[in-house]
Formats: structure tokens, sequence, C-alpha cells
């Protein structure tokens, strides 16, 4: 990288001073990408040497920086070195926020209210992730407050965009902690009754984002008893499956590449495209969810692990159920960071969100936002590493060893 001169940082430092203050923002002046045209990068750090590249454009996780169990931090998350992309060549949805229902609703039309709303149909006869104009993660969001460990975005969606009634504000909050979370808070009201189910659509891969080992190798964990099985569309069926002892079985760690070959509906992919029921839920899970959350408090629903890299990381929501994503689409014509071609399974996504299709089936939990009220939707990050196991011993301190090895778990994060 090459250096600039005093007098050209100073300057630019000056620039971007004056143009936060003018708009009432606080951000950490001079940190590299600190969007003097709004489109480049809210760059936020912490002392362990993580950090978060925050796009405007979708609220975006650009670039998440996680140090590995040998100290070594690397981007673990998919994506494009060029901002503009993200608005241009984003079929995969990678890093956003999509809404203003994510997932996918069936026949591209929903009744509220005794009312019809025809929408998209961008989806072999459905609506995805909010129909043909990718509104939330194609907009460039304004930026409200911004300093070196959080910063909070706004976004307006007006009465009638993609097909919805009403008039949505959202803010998306993202913090970094120095104990290695990042919390996002999206939180929404509406001019009038309309649905919302929006998510976070980030990619992973613990390996490292540009890794030569795909995500078949990670170990994951999902805190869900049932899934919603789909038809040849991918809409759900209405029913709910138990997952045990099927290949939706990760009721305990396993690997996602152990019984992926087994998942072959709907064709053509082959791999992971579900949504799991969280936290015990079942078939009387709308009783028990109020504007699509379950609780106000985030629970864990997934840990995942990379054997490779020995990063963990866990994923709390308060929202009842979670997409798992394999990659499946992922074929290398999609061409990322540092002109990297993704392969299939080089990337998971991790969608925590209502269930799909639910404005169609009354059994499902339900997200409709009238005036007056709010919608909060937590979706928080913990990374960590455990050190490994030592070697065998001889004689007497093999109990120490023993005792070594063992590892305590590690804190919930402070919700």
């Amino acid at each position: 990288m090459a250096m600039r001169t005093l007098s050209s940082s100073t300057i630019g430092i000056a620039i971007v001073a004056f143009w936060l203050m003018g708009c009432g923002l606080t951000a950490a002046v001079g940190a590299p990408g600190h969007y003097p045209n709004n489109s480049g990068p809210i760059i936020l750090s912490n002392m362990n040497g993580m950090q978060a590249y925050i796009l405007p454009i979708g609220a975006t996780i650009q670039r998440l920086i996680v140090p590995d169990q040998r100290g070594m931090a690397e981007d673990i998350v998919l994506g494009f070195d060029d901002a503009t992309q993200y608005q241009t060549n984003n079929t995969q949805y990678f890093g956003g926020i999509v809404g203003r229902v994510a997932n996918r609703i069936a026949n591209a039309s929903f009744s509220l209210d005794n009312h019809t709303y025809n929408l998209g149909a961008n989806d072999r006869g459905n609506t995805l992730h909010g129909g043909f104009n990718p509104l939330f993660e194609n907009s460039t969001w304004d930026v409200l407050e911004a300093d070196s460990t959080h910063v909070k975005l706004r976004f307006i969606s007006p009465d009638g965009a993609q097909g919805f009634p009403g008039a949505l504000q959202v803010t998306a909050t993202y913090v970094l902690t120095n104990d290695n979370q990042l919390q996002l808070d999206i939180e929404a009201t509406a001019s009038k009754a309309t649905p919302v189910n929006l998510a976070q659509h980030t990619y992973f891969n613990l390996n490292g984002e540009a890794s030569p080992l795909n995500v078949l190798n990670h170990e994951l964990y999902i805190n869900g008893d049932y899934y919603t099985p789909v038809d040849f569309t991918q809409i759900p069926t209405g029913q709910l499956l138990p997952v045990y002892g099927t290949a939706f079985d990760f009721t305990k760690p396993r690997t996602i590449g152990s019984r992926i070959n087994e998942v072959t509906y709907p064709p053509p992919h082959v791999g992971y495209d579900h949504n799991w029921a969280l936290f015990g839920l079942g078939m009387d899970a709308a009783n028990k969810t109020h504007i699509g959350a379950v609780s106000n408090e985030a629970q864990l629903a997934v840990t995942l692990h990379s054997p490779a890299s020995g990063r963990y990381m866990d994923l709390y929501t308060n929202m009842p159920g979670l997409q798992f994503y394999s990659g499946n689409n992922l074929n290398g014509s999609t061409v990322g960071k540092g002109a990297y071609p993704y392969p299939v399974y080089g990337g998971m996504a991790l969608e925590t969100q209502v269930w799909p299709n639910y404005l169609h089936e009354a059994q499902f939990p339900q997200s409709v936002l009238r005036p007056n009220e709010a919608y909060h939707h937590k979706w928080y990050l913990r990374f960590y590493t455990k050190p490994a196991a030592a070697a065998p011993a001889l004689g007497p301190s093999s109990v120490a060893v023993k005792n070594a090895a063992s590892v305590k778990p590690a804190p919930a994060p402070g919700l």
C-alpha cells in the first residue's frame, strides 16, 4: 500500500471531519475508507485485531476480519472489493440486508386486511427477497451515527415499494465489541399495516474468504428440532418434519459435508437451502411469536467451527427461523475479492428470519407490523478459538495434561 504524505493525510482528515460535522455524525476520523462519498466502508475495529467493514450500500458487511487459532487475522465473508458491484452484480445477495420480506412468498401475492397485493415474481413464479427490485440491498442507506466501534444506518422504503403497503422506516445498528462480538439490531416502524421480515444475508467461510477449502469441513450445530420441507419451487409445504436421524439433523455438531449428498430435493442442486424451526418451536409457533420475534432477548441458534482455522462462530437471534444455505448455486462464475471465483460450497449463509411463506401459512410465526408498533430483529455473532489439546504426557503428569486440555465454555454475549 502506497504511503500518503502528511499533508495529504491532514487534508483528507479535515475534509472527512468537516463532512461529518455538517451531517451531525461522530466517526473515527482518518480510518481508511471512511465514506466521504457515502459509499466507502465504515470500519469498525477492536483491540483484538478484529475488523468489520460496513457499507452504506445495503447496510452490507463487506469484510469481516477475524483472528484464527494462530492469531492470524483474515477476511471470512464473501463479497466484492468494489462497493458498486453490490448494486450491479450481486445476484447472490452477498452481505446485505434483504427485504421487505426475505425468502419466498408463494405466487408472488398475499392478502392483508381484506386486500390482495401483487409482487414481482422473480423466482419460478414466486417472490424471493422482495422481488425484482432489490431495494434494501441495492440502496444507499443514510449513516446516522458512526465511530470506531459502531455504525447506525437508516433506510426508508416508500409506500408501495416492491408492491408492499405502507412506508417502512428501518435502522440497522452494527456494534463491534472487545470480546469479539459483532451485534446487529434491525428495527422498523411502518405507516400502514405491512408484512416485515428483514434478514442479514452474509456468506461465511471460517477457513478464510478465498481459502481453497470450502465449507463442507465446517462443523455445524443448529438449535432446531424441525425443518420446513419444500415443494419443487422451494415453497414450504406447510408441514414441519423432525430432523432427528436425517441429513437435516445438526442437533449435535457434525460436518456439513457428512450427509450433504442426501439433500437432492428440490433439483437441480445438491445441498442445503432450508428453514429450521429454532428453539423447540413446533406447529404452535404462531402463538409463541410477536411481530416475528420469539422473545426480546437473543438466544443461541448456531455454532459453527472450522477445524482448519480453529475459528468458532456462535450466532444468537430472537427470530423463530434459520435459513441455512450451503452455497449450492456458487459455481465459479461469481468473481469476488481479489478476482477469486467462488466455487460451489465456497461460502454459506445463516439467515435468521420468520419462516418462509408465512403469509400463506397461518400456523407459521407471523410478522405483520402496524402503526405505533415496532419490529426488532437481533442477529449477534460471537467469535472465539479454543486452545489445542496438549500432547499426551508420561506418568502422573497426564492428569495435569487432562486438566489443561479442558476448556470452559465462553460466556454468552452481554445481551
